[in-house]
């Protein structure tokens, strides 16, 4: 991910000695107090709330890129920008409080929701970090706004709209700064130099010039700039969304700030809830949408991945069945057909010895076929053909070493490529829990839906499984997302390992019920014979 070598590089930074941990934190504080300016340029509210809040997403974003040891530079950085002048001391403590909590709780929850690493690159990502900033910024609204009333600073009666003002204007700032940080800690690709260069700088003027023409009108077009900044999430992805996202931001702020445009009322509450909340649905909107291109592209990587494996994997296969039946099968075969010509000779010849000859063919014949049973043995069984997926989860169940809860499977027949799939993950999974888990039981569920067949497999073993590349829940992977369908793995070290696979149907239709959530094997759930 784009950030995550600079994640890795803060500890080597801190081992570098004081002089440099000092340097960082200088560098913190100077940047975060000229955010704080920036802030105070592109507001008119007053020196309580701000209607965007620029250091909040400078803190955030270097202590979540550098380290949490970092955060003195934001204690010094926020005490330099409170105006001292408007505010009584204890105000101003009670602000730089609250302003280093937000940062801090806001880093930590990222880390925990996140815990990827990639907040951009997914729409689950996008999702806990917008939880870390609501639930950091909620903090220091609440401290800031509490701490001014306490002073005397504002009314009781003005608090709520105090929080609110603090809570948008906080939540802003992360929301702007924070994702352009994370995009852009990496140096951009090559592309960006090539010729897509003339298109990217072509989209930013359209951004630019878009969001002007629309935050100076006082006719509703704010409209107008959301293609602009369609198109750089849809063509730039996570860099062209964040930055477009500021430039559009940044114009439309500085024309409120101003007095001009469309969000500029007779009520200054009025002006700022609006101001804010539009620049909360334009990043929300391109961020979303960049995440989901980002999912898109990773999916498509994907996809490309698996089928070439599965490509691979297929001509192997191929190979191995084409040897073996060569030098097996076919070559008893062949030679059999020889001993037949050979026995039918000696028959006209010597009757008495028919009997015989044809005997040892029939030998001969019966050990071909045991050949060629164990060369089809595992491609495709012919319970699973004949009975069905219950039946062939069933039959596993009774040959394995390792006791097996068949804790519920489908009464009837299902689609037959969702069948196929389900029972080879089932098979392999008991395979893998056979050679590697030391487990004691293993429990199975399979369900078939109105559109989808579910498959879980769970064993009490030592668990660390992954679907490491060349590993078998690797081929697993790529055989149900070949099918369009989902796959899970779950192993925890000492804790075990749990398998789900949920494969479409093609028929998308339904002969049994949904299953219970929740379940897991229990060893004293009885096994089904």
């Amino acid at each position: 991910m784009a950030h995550d070598a600079v994640i890795e590089r803060w500890p080597v930074a801190r081992r570098g000695g004081r002089a440099r941990y000092a340097l960082g934190v200088a560098v913190l504080a100077a940047v975060y107090y000229g955010a704080a300016q920036i802030g105070v340029e592109l507001n008119f509210v007053g020196p309580v709330a701000a209607i965007v809040w620029p250091p909040v997403g400078v803190g955030i974003a270097f202590l979540y890129l550098r380290g949490l040891s970092y955060w003195p530079g934001v204690l010094a950085g926020d005490l330099l920008a409170n105006d001292y002048s408007a505010l009584p001391l204890s105000s101003a403590a009670g602000q730089t409080f609250g302003n280093v909590l937000e940062v801090l709780v806001a880093v930590v929850l990222i880390r925990r929701l996140v815990p990827g690493g990639a907040p951009l690159e997914s729409r689950r990502g996008l999702a806990g970090l917008l939880v870390a900033f609501a639930a950091g910024t909620a903090v220091s609204a609440t401290i800031g706004a509490t701490s001014l009333w306490l002073g005397g600073v504002v009314p009781a009666d003005s608090v709520a709209t105090v929080w609110r003002t603090w809570w948008l204007g906080d939540f802003c700032g992360a929301l702007i700064v924070v994702p352009l940080a994370l995009a852009w800690a990496q140096p951009p690709q090559r592309w960006w130099r090539s010729r897509r260069t003339l298109e990217a700088a072509v989209v930013l003027v359209a951004v630019a010039a878009l969001s002007d023409f629309a935050s100076r009108s006082h006719r509703p077009v704010v409209y107008l700039m959301f293609p602009a900044l369609i198109w750089a999430a849809l063509r730039f992805g996570q860099r062209g969304a964040t930055l477009a996202v500021a430039i559009a931001v940044s114009v439309t702020l500085w024309n409120t700030s101003h007095l001009v445009g469309p969000f500029v009322f007779r009520s200054i509450d009025r002006s700022v809830l609006n101001t804010q909340l539009f620049v909360t649905v334009s990043a929300l909107s391109t961020l979303v949408l960049a995440a989901v291109m980002s999912e898109r592209s990773e999916l498509a990587r994907g996809l490309r991945a698996s089928r070439a494996r599965l490509v691979k994997a297929g001509d192997v296969e191929r190979r191995r069945l084409e040897r073996n039946l060569h030098d097996g099968a076919q070559q008893r075969l062949t030679w059999l057909a020889v001993d037949l010509s050979h026995a039918a000779e000696r028959a006209r010849e010597s009757p008495e010895q028919a009997a015989s000859l044809f005997e040892d063919a029939e030998k001969k014949l019966e050990l071909a076929i045991a050949e060629l049973r164990e060369l089809a043995h595992g491609i495709h069984p012919a319970v699973l053909t004949d009975l069905g997926l219950g039946s062939a989860i069933r039959s596993v169940a009774l040959r394995s070493t390792i006791p097996i809860n068949v804790i519920e499977v489908p009464a009837g027949r299902v689609d037959e490529s969702a069948e196929a799939a389900a029972y080879y993950v089932f098979a392999e999974a008991v395979t893998n829990a056979q050679k590697h888990s030391r487990a004691s039981s293993i429990g199975v569920r399979a369900t078939a839906g109105p559109r989808t067949v579910r498959i879980e497999v769970v064993d009490d073993g030592v668990g660390g499984a992954t679907d490491a590349a060349g590993s078998g829940l690797q081929g697993l992977r790529d055989r149900v997302q070949a099918a369009g369908g989902a796959f899970e793995v779950e192993s925890i070290s000492g804790r075990g390992t749990r398998i789900v696979a949920v494969i479409p149907m093609s028929d998308a239709r339904s002969r049994v019920g949904r299953p219970r959530p929740g379940w897991r094997p229990n060893r004293s759930e009885r096994r089904e014979p």
